[in-house]
């Protein structure tokens, strides 16, 4: 059996402070505090290359509901 642990742990080091916390967004505190992988500031956000592609099309459920449960994450444009 091939062990992906590494892979896996490679795509979240390189994911590592791209983006805002949201616990940390919405209520001022964030439970990992220095141990979150999320960024408290803006000063903490890491640059990340995203795919050509990302957010070039309309999110299909943000223009049909009004909302997306992705929210910001989401890879679609709202």
């Amino acid at each position: 059996m091939e062990n992906t642990g590494g892979a896996q742990n490679n795509k979240k080091a390189n994911l590592y402070k791209t983006e805002l916390c949201r616990s940390f967004e919405e209520t001022g505190h964030c439970r990992y505090g220095s141990k979150c992988q999320f960024a408290h500031s803006v000063s903490e956000l890491r640059h990340v290359d995203r795919h050509p592609k990302y957010k070039t099309e309309m999110c299909k459920t943000f223009w049909e509901l009004g909302t997306c449960p992705y929210g910001k994450r989401c890879c679609f444009i709202h």
